[in-house]
């Protein structure tokens, strides 16, 4: 009898034992998933922070240096609003940093500063008063500080994509001996350190994202073809005969169109006119064997041979031996920015390896310009005088109300030789846009 008892005592104490070390276990493995999870949380939180403030610190860079050079008070009041949601959203980002006690006073003080700064200069401007020379010198003294603070953050985060800085490092928050991020604190410091004396292309042409969602005049006045006759035209585009092409679906928005598969080379040809709006080709480019001025030359000759007439090529980019070149339409004397065409060209062979009409599709028509009510002269005296003008044209530009303006485009240059295109109204004589143009050898950009 007690033999038997015995062994149930030993059954049941294992049994506990077994109970306690599974519950025991369950609650390890519970507290490491938790772990790992809140360590995500914290990676995930941290990297998007930093890319965010990457983001925000370019954008004030770019902001500043326009509100440099702008002159009229509609655009420094763009340029205003523009800094203060930038900084603001900066400071955001900043807060969001796992900071182990770093003292950010001046990076602080620069973000708070900076959107006020310019506020103040857009509530001057507005009651009439000029901006003097010293508040110009103030904001180049400012758009220093940001290039600085920008380089330094952009570095960080060029060290968290190679992985030299690693947000896992940091233990759970809820531990109380966690060691924050010490080196993110360091790196963030030596930032701050630039404030102790207290711009994606493929590039669309100086307006890259006007192509709306409104029916195009263009379309709307032409006839509808059947597949076979757009069957026919892709093959016409592409030189080849209509039994190499296959059909295989319909673009319903509203450029509808009949899509078509030919190789490795994808085509689109509207279901009204029979107008080419894209064709795009995986070819393989090998060795470079052409430049850009070829690039150029096989470009325009594919727009005229394909119906697009009056097309002017303005900037371009070069990547991966395929050369993406902009052209827009030219209605006389102006160039006609949302009509916009970008075509790439092999520069092993030549060959036309995408097209993309949409901007031209979608925005072309006939226009009644008005004469401008100012001169080209009497523009010009409301660029900044930090810049000397080096060529003047008229042109077209987009809205973001989907309407268009006709603007004197005046491409710039500074004390330095930074260049810049100030877009002047016609009829106000205010500056509807400037832009920053960068010159690299993968070709022309702006900011």
């Amino acid at each position: 009898m007690e033999k038997t008892m015995s062994k149930r005592s030993k059954i049941r104490a294992f049994s506990f034992a077994a109970a306690v070390l599974l519950t025991l276990s369950v609650f390890a493995i519970s507290g490491t998933v938790r772990a790992n999870r809140l360590q995500r949380q914290l990676r995930v939180t941290g990297e998007r922070a930093l890319c965010d403030l990457d983001t925000y610190l370019n954008n004030i860079q770019v902001n500043l240096e326009k509100g440099v050079y702008a002159n009229t008070p509609p655009m420094i009041g763009t340029v205003a609003t523009d800094l203060w949601r930038e900084a603001t959203g900066a400071k955001s980002s900043l807060a969001a940093l796992p900071l182990n006690e770093a003292r950010l006073d001046n990076t602080y003080k620069f973000l708070s500063q900076v959107g006020d700064f310019v506020m103040a200069l857009n509530k001057k401007v507005e009651r009439g008063e000029t901006i003097t020379d010293e508040e110009r010198t103030n904001m180049q003294k400012l758009l220093s500080f940001a290039q600085s603070l920008s380089a330094e953050v952009s570095a960080m985060r060029q060290e968290l994509f190679d992985g030299v800085l690693n947000f896992e490092n940091a233990e759970s928050t809820l531990d109380t001996n966690a060691n924050e991020i010490s080196s993110l604190s360091a790196d963030m410091e030596s930032a701050e350190q630039a404030l102790t004396d207290y711009p994606t292309l493929i590039y669309d042409g100086p307006f890259s994202d006007h192509i709306n969602q409104t029916q195009s005049v263009l379309l709307e006045n032409a006839a509808e073809i059947s597949q076979d006759e757009a069957m026919k035209k892709a093959g016409d585009i592409l030189g080849v005969a209509t039994d190499e092409i296959e059909f295989f679906a319909d673009e319903d928005d509203n450029s509808a169109a009949f899509c078509f598969q030919c190789g490795d080379t994808t085509i689109a040809i509207t279901r009204r006119g029979g107008y080419l709006l894209y064709m795009l080709s995986s070819k393989y480019v090998g060795e470079e064997k052409l430049n850009y001025e070829d690039a150029k030359r096989y470009a325009a000759e594919f727009l005229e041979k394909n119906g697009f007439h009056d097309m002017q090529e303005s900037y371009y980019s070069v990547s991966d031996g395929i050369c993406t070149l902009n052209f827009a339409y030219t209605d006389g004397e102006y160039v006609c920015y949302p009509d916009l065409i970008k075509v790439s060209v092999s520069l092993e062979d030549g060959k036309i390896l995408s097209a993309d009409c949409r901007g031209y599709i979608m925005n072309h028509k006939d226009r009644t310009i008005p004469v401008p009510a100012i001169t080209a002269a009497e523009a010009q005296k409301n660029i900044s005088p930090l810049l000397t003008v080096m060529r003047t044209r008229l042109a077209v530009i987009p809205t973001n109300s989907q309407t268009e303006k006709y603007a004197y485009e005046f491409h710039c240059k500074n004390a330095d030789g930074a260049e810049f295109l100030v877009y002047i109204d016609t009829t106000t004589g205010y500056e509807d846009d400037i832009l920053l143009l960068l010159y690299a050898d993968g070709g022309v950009l702006t900011k």
